[in-house]
């Protein structure tokens, strides 16, 4: 899934896409766009709330989840301080907060391609393209918490008779791990 290790502050440098390079962004400065983020993403979700909007069947807190908070980490260590500031990224925070950051997440790596509306598949795309630097964040975190962000994968892996999607033991895990009695006398 990962093309390479995510190490989060990098400096980017994407011609292609338009980002401005940068050094890596002091752990304050990351603390402070999502600070500002959580605000924003709070604010919409309280306005929609009070004017009775209810985008999807899905509940989404007022306040951003801590999922919801990996994700914005992870677009603010991605853009830095354009993230708030370019209204390019308005969509994509406006779909934090009206479907929740797990949600943005699995629509710019896997699409919703069982969406039947025209305009959902121009919404993959922008989505895609604009988000397209946040992709080895966005991959690490599937990678790290497979179980929030691969559910509908498990679900559909469980009805065809394969096990779920689960994060990797590290090897501390793997040497607690020791045999029972019944599994030695079963292996002999």
């Amino acid at each position: 899934m990962m093309k390479g290790t995510y190490k989060p502050n990098d400096s980017t440098n994407h011609a292609s896409s338009g980002a401005r390079a940068r050094e890596a962004m002091p752990g304050g400065t990351v603390a402070r766009i999502v600070s500002e983020l959580e605000n924003v993403v709070t604010l919409m979700r309280q306005t929609s709330m009070q004017r009775g909007y209810a985008s999807s069947h899905i509940y989404i807190p007022a306040t951003p989840s801590r999922m919801d908070m990996a994700i914005l980490i992870a677009l603010a260590e991605t853009y830095g301080q354009a993230i708030v500031e370019d209204p390019r990224f308005y969509p994509a925070i406006s779909f934090v907060a009206e479907r929740g950051g797990v949600a943005l997440v699995q629509q710019v790596l896997f699409g919703d391609s069982m969406n039947p509306v025209p305009s959902g598949a121009a919404c993959n795309d922008v989505l895609s393209s604009l988000l397209e630097e946040a992709r080895p964040a966005f991959e690490f975190l599937c990678g790290t918490w497979p179980e929030a962000f691969m559910a509908q994968a498990n679900t559909a892996l469980r009805r065809l008779g394969f096990s779920a999607l689960t994060r990797p033991m590290n090897p501390r895990q793997a040497r607690s791990i020791h045999p029972t009695d019944d599994g030695a006398k079963a292996a002999r």
